[in-house]
């Protein structure tokens, strides 16, 4: 049986070109290389930085950051849904736990 094949991609990101190795999906590759590609373009305008280095450092703080923020509601929502799930088996359990009726023998 084989594994996933190892393909050579070759991706532009902010006028550089590089060639990924990938077992994955390389459209996905392609994808995130153009959001990449457009936050760094983005970062650089917004900041006035003209060093590709400092452009790349911060556009991965602010991708950092996004994905901290994502974690976080991430948890939130876990632990709400953790909470409701508690609070449904405890009214099942109410609803489905008759309660003993038989007289003690």
């Amino acid at each position: 049986m084989d594994g996933p094949q190892n393909q050579s991609v070759r991706v532009r990101i902010y006028d550089r070109e590089y060639a990924i190795r990938t077992t994955g999906d390389v459209e996905r590759l392609q994808r995130l290389a153009r959001i990449l590609d457009r936050r760094m373009r983005d970062v650089a305008q917004n900041s006035g930085a003209v060093d590709t280095l400092k452009v790349a450092v911060l556009t991965l703080l602010s991708l950092a950051e996004e994905l901290a923020r994502a974690q976080e509601t991430l948890e939130r929502v876990d632990q709400s849904l953790s909470k409701r799930s508690l609070e449904v088996v405890s009214i099942l359990d109410r609803f489905f736990t008759a309660p003993d009726d038989t007289p003690d023998k």
